[in-house]
């Protein structure tokens, strides 16, 4: 009897403690149960009721996924290793921390004999989001690692499955394809990447044995012919790295321009790995976004964008000083085919090289959960649409799928530059005469920007969505005549700068600083509009058209007043700055990093992200700093093997043309 009152009593007891715990949040089980819960129901699709259907390798994924259950169950140490590389709710989730993709190089090595065939696996990433919170959470990325039989449509249809059973949303904006990875044996290059391989090296055994001939013919004091030394990498790494002195006298060099260059580079530079850190997985990405909308992140960001521009003023100015230059000199006359095939010779063969690189080579150069997500789309842009990046139509003709997104501009700069030489004769046979008709150049797309905007009802700020956001980019940022104002704004100042050029323009010192107080203001004010333009606000169209339309003139106008200072003697310690000699081996790599750094960033550091990146304003530096190393690397060697031998076979070609006419 005593026996049994404390049997009761202890019962009692029992029920009490256990009635009296805290039940725990609803959410918190459903967040955390998820990755388990879904393990367990790949375990036992099988047995449901789900429909399999007759194809034989999904009835073997789903073999293969009964005994992982299994022997998840049973607690084996294999089937819990690959349960472990399995992605887990993280820390910060409401803070935006959404990627948890698992551990990919665990998951890739598990492998063990499963009755009848190996058990070989495979890494995947799912997508979740959820309905029935009472706030809102963004869709999840979950890594899970599975049987490589399971093939990723099957995989998502059971992701699907595993979603609508357990009141979460399924997400169908991305093809599961891209984010599965198995242990391939061997990737057979294909026909692309044979044929880059061998002309590459036959392009590397020339310049290679060019550089040998030149220093055997210095060792032992021979002779050797011009042809070798212009491809030979002693020759070419000299001139690349050969400095000048600033001159004490105002010449045509415009040394200021070098480091004006340089440092445009290291801004676009900046530009795209923000753009990149944008749509990277990050583990805070409330931090993200409020840096974003900061001072210091909006002018990284938006204002650096504007180097472009700057850029098209540079290429403008030169042409038309080195047009008019030769105009002078040969009496009015000029070859106006050889200006285009020069810049063609100097443009295409960097350009189209790295576009069959791409192709050929980019789904090779690494892996991890996003490397085919981020390094896909260009592949494919590329592979469809080379024919239009090398003609320098792009920007018309497939401007949604850009083969390298950030080469819209060689597709302006080239479109311009071949009619170009014509308005610059007439400025140059008729002078002030036709400056109004060049204003008007400048004013015309001034007015086209606006009117597109207000007619189109865009804004910039908060975003559209992404199809009125391409017509946007399609209408006024790619599109020539949308940018065509500052290239003509730079016609005209190199035209300024051309009737200059034998002495100093004497202003007076009022002027001087009224003018540079002015475009120091201006150049401030843009900066500040820019914060508030893309910082948290209310829509406004029509200051988002005025600001469209008028800003790049006003941030262009403000630089070339800088380049004035510089060239007449009034910089002062920028005009030193900006010429100095270390500038110069940096602005002649310039063209292969702007084509280079793009895909550095792409595949070195975007595409390989296997954790989310912890965001920060340091961490941004590191990646830049990284950025320009490896993107001055590559564009070294880009320039020595690819870009100089061109440009030497162009002189020869140039060479044995004139002798033959002569």
């Amino acid at each position: 009897m005593r026996q049994f009152f404390w049997l009761i009593l202890g019962l009692l007891c029992a029920g009490l403690s256990t009635s009296s715990e805290p039940q725990s949040s609803v959410v918190v089980r459903q967040l955390e149960s998820i990755p388990f819960s879904f393990a367990k129901f790949l375990g036992q699709f099988r047995s449901s009721n789900h429909t399999i259907g007759d194809y034989l390798p999904d009835k073997v994924c789903v073999f293969d996924l009964e005994q992982f259950g299994n022997a998840l169950q049973s607690d084996a140490l294999w089937a819990l290793n690959v349960y472990d590389s399995w992605g887990k709710i993280p820390a910060g989730l409401l803070q935006g921390n959404y990627f948890m993709p698992g551990n990919f190089e665990q998951c890739r090595k598990q492998t063990r004999p499963n009755a009848a065939r190996w058990f070989n696996s495979q890494h995947c990433t799912v997508r979740f989001g959820f309905h029935t919170l009472a706030f809102p959470l963004s869709p999840v990325w979950l890594g899970i690692c599975l049987p490589d039989s399971c093939e990723p449509g099957f995989i998502k249809l059971m992701a699907d499955y595993f979603a609508l059973e357990n009141g979460l949303d399924p997400i169908n904006d991305y093809l599961q394809a891209d984010f599965c990875y198995r242990n391939e044996p061997s990737q057979n290059l294909g026909g692309v990447a044979i044929s880059a391989i061998v002309i590459l090296s036959i392009i590397a055994a020339g310049v290679v044995a060019s550089t040998a001939a030149e220093v055997f013919g210095l060792l032992f004091k021979r002779p050797v012919p011009q042809y070798l030394k212009d491809i030979s990498l002693y020759n070419n790494l000299a001139t690349l790295f050969k400095t000048e002195p600033k001159a004490e006298q105002k010449t045509d060099t415009l040394d200021c321009v070098n480091g004006i260059r340089s440092i445009l580079m290291l801004q676009i530079i900046a530009h795209h790995v923000h753009d990149a850190l944008r749509n990277l997985p990050v583990s805070n990405n409330l931090s993200r976004e409020e840096y974003f909308e900061t001072a210091p992140g909006i002018l990284s960001y938006r204002v650096s964008a504007l180097s472009a521009d700057i850029f098209l003023v540079l290429s403008a100015m030169l042409l038309t000083y080195g047009v008019m230059r030769e105009l002078t000199n040969n009496a009015g006359k000029i070859g106006i085919v050889r200006i285009w095939i020069h810049r063609i010779v100097r443009v295409l063969p960097a350009y189209g090289f790295l576009i069959y690189f791409v192709v050929a080579f980019a789904e090779h150069f690494g892996e991890g959960p996003l490397y085919r997500h981020v390094v896909q789309p260009t592949v494919d842009a590329c592979a469809d649409n080379w024919w239009s990046a090398i003609l320098f139509i792009q920007n018309y003709v497939n401007p949604d799928r850009l083969c390298l997104p950030h080469t819209w501009y060689l597709s302006v700069d080239m479109q311009l530059y071949i009619v170009s030489p014509i308005f610059i004769y007439l400025l140059w046979r008729y002078g002030k005469q036709i400056t109004p008709g060049l204003a008007m150049l400048v004013l015309i797309p001034v007015v086209c920007v606006f009117a597109t905007f207000t007619y189109n009802d865009f804004w910039l700020n908060p975003p559209m969505a992404d199809d009125r956001e391409m017509h946007r980019l399609r209408s006024t940022y790619y599109a020539t005549h949308a940018r065509m104002s500052v290239w003509f704004f730079g016609i005209g100042f190199g035209y300024f700068l051309f009737q200059t050029r034998e002495k100093q323009v004497k202003w007076s010192v009022t002027v001087l600083t009224v003018v540079s107080i002015f475009a120091t203001a201006l150049s401030g004010f843009i900066m500040y509009t820019a914060h508030e333009i893309y910082k948290p606000r209310a829509l406004d169209p029509l200051g988002d058209a005025f600001y469209e339309s008028l800003h790049r003139v006003a941030w262009v106008g403000c630089h070339m007043w800088l380049i004035f200072m510089c060239v007449n003697g009034y910089g002062s310690v920028l005009d030193s700055f900006l010429s100095w000699a270390v500038w110069q081996p940096v602005a002649r790599l310039s063209y292969c990093m702007y084509l280079i750094h793009y895909v550095v960033i792409m595949v070195t550091f975007e595409a390989v992200t296997r954790q989310p990146f912890h965001f920060s304003a340091i961490n941004v530096q590191y990646i830049m700093l990284g950025v320009v190393g490896l993107s001055a690397a590559a564009s070294l060697v880009w320039t020595l093997f690819i870009e100089r031998p061109c440009v030497a076979l162009e002189k020869k070609v140039c060479l044995l043309i004139r002798r033959s006419r002569q």
